[in-house]
């Protein structure tokens, strides 16, 4: 035999995930709430020997309460099943339950605010907007009712009444919690989920998909901040990179292969950074590699340790893939196009002069 507390356990973890819409989660916990509380006053009901329509209202609104319930799992439309159901729980339940518990003197209205609250967190839209002013009007009209005909109101003893109001303001002020706490869970679940959307987009706007390196946007950016707090020191350098022959590495072996001999150099390019540096892929097959706080002779060392290791490890046939370099140091007053136009000058000279070198 089924446990019957696992069964309940397994049905509001149904009804309560994550997955489930706030507005549906919401909604399912005023309909339980609302049966708990007619079952119980159907209870009470039957001990304090009221009059028969005071028993029988809670336990058909129980009743209808589980319809409801159940209609709200099969359904898909959120906002159908939000609708009906605080519609039917806050205008037509409440208001016969506000009748056959005193009236103002027990502790309905104390729901009457939980059926606003659940109306504002609910629903969206006109159906909001409207269902609150149809809820104030009917709760008017039955504040008015009481002050003028509190004869037509099934009555309770002193000692009830106190007993409802405080059962209900404990038990709405428990659930305005809740649903506070439910709200608040939420929201900070989105804003989790809105700022690693954000970073991811960031990331793929300011990142080469094919290399995993800084591209060129980005780059740029990142250069003209570094001219403006760097570019007078003499300890930022700039190089610029291009491979070798790579439109006959394309030509011979093929575009993915080409792609291929890109990732290589950017693994290597990648090592760098551990001295600080920022590596971008330019276009194409051209690199540039940003090297702060280091004076001319140790980047000079890092562009020429690149050139080495590329030489000796990306392999194409028989033979080695190899790297040109241009190589410039960011004087005093060096503008960012002056910057980039001087070291794509010094690259040429390296491509013309037989490649595989760097000329600074």
């Amino acid at each position: 035999m089924r446990n019957p507390f696992f069964s309940l356990k397994e049905f509001c973890s149904r009804l309560f995930t994550q997955t489930t819409p706030l507005e549906k989660r919401i909604s399912y916990a005023m309909v339980l709430i609302a049966m708990v509380g007619e079952f119980f006053g159907f209870i009470e009901s039957l001990v304090l020997h009221l009059t028969l329509a005071a028993i029988l209202l809670p336990l058909l609104s129980f009743i209808i309460h589980i319809g409801l319930l159940l209609w709200g799992m099969k359904i898909s439309r959120t906002d159908l099943f939000a609708f009906f159901a605080i519609s039917i729980t806050s205008m037509i339940i409440f208001p016969a339950m506000f009748f056959a518990n005193a009236g103002l003197q027990g502790g309905m209205p104390f729901y009457f605010l939980l059926s606003l609250v659940c109306t504002a967190l609910a629903l969206k839209g006109k159906k909001r907007i409207i269902l609150f002013i149809l809820t104030m009007l009917e709760y008017s009209g039955l504040f008015l009712c009481f002050y003028f005909f509190p004869q037509i109101f099934i009555g309770m003893s002193k000692q009830d009444a106190f007993i409802d109001q405080l059962c209900s303001m404990i038990i709405s002020s428990g659930i305005l919690f809740a649903f506070s706490c439910a709200v608040s869970n939420q929201t900070m679940r989105d804003r989790e989920t809105i700022k690693k959307l954000s970073q991811e987009y960031e990331k793929q706007a300011n990142t080469d998909e094919l290399t995993g390196l800084f591209n060129r946007r980005y780059f740029n950016s990142f250069l003209k901040l570094a001219i403006r707090t760097l570019g007078d020191s003499e300890n930022l350098h700039l190089a610029m990179f291009d491979i070798d022959n790579f439109k006959s590495v394309n030509d011979r072996y093929g575009h993915p292969f080409g792609d291929t001999v890109l990732k290589q150099f950017s693994e290597i390019l990648k090592k760098s950074e551990e001295f600080g540096s920022t590596v971008c892929r330019y276009g194409g097959e051209e690199f540039l590699i940003l090297i702060p706080g280091k004076d001319r002779k140790q980047a000079l060392s890092i562009v020429e340790n690149i050139l080495e290791e590329t030489r000796t490890n990306i392999k194409v046939g028989d033979s080695f893939i190899t790297v040109s370099a241009g190589f410039i140091t960011c004087k005093e007053e060096m503008s960012y196009d002056l910057l980039l136009e001087e070291v794509d000058k010094k690259l040429y000279k390296a491509k013309c002069t037989g490649k595989n070198k760097v000329v600074s």
